[in-house]
């Protein structure tokens, strides 16, 4: 986890690098591409750093802990700046594309998660009657065979 740390911190100066490059070229889009690139994957690693915490996967130490406040308060500032450097109709279109896409994904994760659940539900149903149509029958032939007269 602190090696993970480690990079997240290493994304952030190359962050640091891209935003001063972006705020002296103006808006030169490979290079402002390439500043919301690293953004994001610093963003990725927070989150899965969070998620691994979160799920009791990793404790984080304090010093972890201290390490990803900092990451995130740069990110959010780094986001500020980038916001300014960034015309304003870009920005907003960026964040409108970037929820759709998120929103496709996530939909298109929960669409793949219930036809899972239907395809085990069917197989549960399958199982079910199964054993309910041969308890069924042994219940049939019990009946017929201590019922019936002897030949």
């Amino acid at each position: 986890m602190l090696a993970e740390i480690s990079l997240l911190v290493g994304g952030l100066k190359a962050l640091n690098e891209g935003i001063a490059v972006v705020k002296e070229s103006g808006s030169n889009l490979t290079g402002l591409a390439k500043v919301f690139g690293t953004l994001t994957e610093s963003k990725q690693a927070v989150e899965k750093i969070e998620a691994a915490a979160e799920d009791g996967d990793h404790i984080l130490t304090q010093e972890e802990a201290l390490e990803l406040a900092w990451a995130k308060n740069e990110i959010r500032e780094k986001e500020k700046e980038l916001k300014k450097v960034t015309p304003r109709m870009v920005w907003r279109d960026m964040l409108t594309i970037q929820h759709k896409s998120l929103m496709e994904h996530k939909h298109k994760l929960e669409k793949e998660r219930l036809a899972r659940n239907r395809a085990i539900t069917k197989r549960d149903d399958l199982i079910k009657n199964a054993a309910s149509l041969c308890l069924l029958l042994c219940v049939g032939v019990g009946v017929a065979y201590f019922w019936m007269p002897l030949v």
